[in-house]
């Protein structure tokens, strides 16, 4: 019995998450890939119209649905720190410390700002899990994820404009 590579492709990407594989590696059919350089996310290739309820069904939904507001305006921070050059594409964007992504969406929020910090990072490895970010926790860093590589560039006009009315990030090496 031969197993469909679309079906095999989400079956992967529901276990694995946003798996990498080097760039030599053949991608394997059913997936969509996102190369950064060193390595190349797979994602899995949805049919056209695929609704947010499918996703959810095969448990790769675009968003985790906890707190999904909040974890929208985590990686709008994040992306803020991430994706300095508006100009340019956001994948792959370049890294920032975890610190400025925080920084930046405790002055997005009211209220406790440190509250909200550990709020934020919880919502940093959600988004990390669904490949969103890569969040790296032993090193500090989070950059845009596979995922973002996926964005039509329609709606990057309307992100970009988001993005800068929100807090600069702080000053430094990272992301620049």
């Amino acid at each position: 019995m031969s197993v469909d590579p679309q079906v095999l492709a989400r079956a992967r990407a529901r276990v694995l998450g946003a798996a990498s594989i080097a760039v030599s590696e053949p991608v394997p059919p059913g997936t969509t890939a996102a190369t950064d350089g060193d390595r190349v996310w797979l994602l899995p290739a949805w049919p056209d119209g695929a609704t947010p309820a499918m996703l959810e069904e095969y448990e790769t939904a675009p968003m985790p649905l906890d707190r999904a507001g909040q974890a929208r305006r985590v990686l709008a921070a994040a992306l803020r720190c991430c994706w300095r050059r508006l100009d340019d594409a956001p994948w792959p964007g370049s890294a920032a410390t975890s610190a400025d992504v925080l920084e930046v969406y405790a002055g997005m929020s009211r209220g406790d700002a440190d509250l909200a910090r550990r709020w934020a990072t919880g919502e940093l490895r959600r988004l990390a899990d669904t490949g969103w970010l890569l969040l790296d926790e032993e090193s500090g860093t989070v950059r845009p994820g596979p995922r973002v590589a996926l964005w039509a560039e329609q709606s990057l006009p309307s992100l970009r404009d988001l993005l800068r009315r929100l807090p600069e990030p702080p000053p430094g090496d990272a992301g620049e």
